[in-house]
Parts: structure tokens; sequence; C-alpha cells
């Protein structure tokens, strides 16, 4: 039968109790019950198993190699049964066991040290990991991870619940040792090569979107499938490129190295949101999104007004 055991809690505990007390009838006395009875459970559990635990020819008995592992597990096991039990009666529920967590590049120097702190107060245990936004959604979905940190708020998918972080323009980078001056995109495109994130990303999607819209088309230069090396790029000279501010603090390129102008035309924002399923996490993922917004209201805050004080207005945290 699927789901189905070869042995029970109280299998396991009759058989932890025999095989420390070394005799049958110390561990019915502790169980409060008789020592046919403790036989015969344990006599159900090896026909089950189909394996000898016991050696029941030798006094006090000892346990076969078979014997000693489901000892050493069945300790585990109940020791984490009583736990449970002991939380489910006092209705211990503010501690989860283990959450993964993923979230874009960009966020991960703004957010990932200061965020473990929060999640350790109300985890056992967590993971967090990085990588491109449709690889987090896939994640998200087939339960590999309970919430992302993302550009992609999964908005096709009833049943999320959704928190947004942060609201940033789309920013213009060029090299500051190249002086370009340029009144539109086409001029700069036929100065300076384009340097593209990887069609892979939500980013890069968004940018050759926008890219199209303009009726732009540059050449390819470089591809690449990271903001560090896109914008060390930049910096080195070797192009231009589109990306976010909070990118640019991500990577702490500095601004001696690189230029940002806001985007000529229509604007181009990125959102950013917690995004995570609706049931078994309780407030966890609501109290993870009030504290990154107040760790971005922070430090990348201050970065933006000391760099950047220009965009100040165009970023909208919560």
């Amino acid at each position: 039968m699927i789901g189905s055991f070869d042995f029970d809690l109280r299998s396991l505990e009759i058989f932890v109790h025999t095989v420390e007390s070394g005799n049958m009838t110390t561990a019915a006395e502790r169980m409060g019950t008789t020592q046919p009875a403790i036989s015969q459970a344990l006599t159900n559990l090896e026909k089950s198993l189909e394996l000898t635990l016991l050696d029941r020819t030798v006094r006090p008995l000892e346990v076969t190699a078979a014997g000693r592992f489901l000892y050493d597990s069945a300790r585990n096991i109940l020791a984490q049964a009583r736990k449970t039990n002991g939380d489910m009666r006092q209705a211990n529920f503010n501690q989860l066991n283990h959450v993964n967590i993923a979230m874009v590049d960009s966020l991960v120097t703004a957010l990932a040290p200061a965020l473990i702190k929060t999640v350790e107060q109300h985890v056992s245990g967590w993971s967090i990991s990085t990588g491109l936004s449709h690889l987090h959604a896939n994640a998200l979905m087939s339960r590999h991870v309970d919430m992302i940190l993302s550009d992609d708020a999964l908005e096709q998918h009833d049943n999320l619940s959704r928190y947004r972080i942060l609201r940033e323009p789309f920013v213009l980078v060029v090299p500051k040792s190249k002086s370009i001056e340029f009144k539109d995109l086409g001029q700069l495109v036929a100065q300076l090569g384009f340097i593209r994130y990887s069609s892979d990303s939500l980013i890069g999607l968004t940018v050759e979107r926008y890219l199209k819209r303009a009726q732009i088309d540059p050449p390819m230069c470089l591809k690449l499938d990271n903001t560090f090396a896109i914008l060390s790029s930049v910096a080195a000279g070797l192009g231009w490129t589109i990306t976010t501010p909070l990118c640019l603090f991500q990577n702490g390129i500095s601004n001696k190295d690189v230029t940002c102008l806001p985007l000529p035309g229509d604007s181009l924002f990125r959102n950013l949101v917690l995004v995570s399923r609706d049931n078994g996490l309780w407030q966890l993922p609501k109290i993870i999104a009030s504290d990154s917004q107040a760790i971005l209201a922070g430090e990348f805050t201050n970065y933006i007004n000391h760099h950047l004080a220009w965009l100040k207005d165009h970023i909208k945290i919560g």
C-alpha cells in the first residue's frame, strides 16, 4: 500500500526500551504492559521488516547489525515525534522546521546578510539560493522552494501571496572613459556597442522589449549572464548597457568608472516582489517582506541619495 510502513512509533518505542534495558521484562515494566505483549510486538516488528533485530540466545539480549541500525534511527525518529507532539499540544507553531528561499542576484548584497537574522528568529533551518528568475518561479511552483524574492510576480498563477518590496527604474549606463555625447539611443548605438543581458533572464527580456518598442536594434556586441560581468565590461569601456540602481548597488561598480543617465523615451520600471504559496508559512512571508523593505530603506537608500540623488523620487520601497 502506498504510504504504508513496516513499523509504527509504538513498535519502535518498545524496541528501543528493550535494547536499552537488555530484557523484555524490564521494558514491559517501563511501558506499563506485559512481557508477552512486548515479545509479540518485537516478533511482529521483525516479521514486518523481514529481519532479525535481537539475538535472543544470550542474556542480556543483544542487537544484531540490523538491530543496531534500527536502534540509532528509531531514537532520532522518537525524539522528533516527542518534540512534534509537545509543540502541537502547546500550540507552538511560531518556529518552522525549514524554509527554502530563492532570490534574484541583485538582492543578495542588499538583503541576504540582514535577512538571515530575521529568518533565524522564525525557522530552525533555512537555505537561500540565487539565480535566474524563471528558475525560481519553476522552483516555487514545484515546491522546491517556499518563497521567492524576484522580478517575476507570477501573476498568471492564482493562490499565491505577493508583497512588493521595491519599484525601481531602469537606467542607462555608459563608460566614464568614453566622452560620448548623444541625443538619442540611435546615436549611442552608432558610437558604442551594446552589452546585453542573457535572454534567459527576465531583466534581459524586459530590456529587449524596451529596445524593440523604441525601434532600436543594436548589433551584437557582448551578451553576458550576470550583472557584475556586464557592468565591469561597461567600466572597461567595452560598451553601454541598461540596468537598474539596485544592480549597480549590488555589484559595487564605482561612479568613477561609469556614468548613469535617465533612460530616453518612456520610463521603464522593475518590481521586486516576494511571492509565496498561501499555505504552511503562517506570517513568515509578510514578516520577511516587511524586513526586506526596512533593510532597503537603509543602505540602499543611502547609496541612492549619495550617488544617484536624481533617482530618489523614482524609487519606491514597498
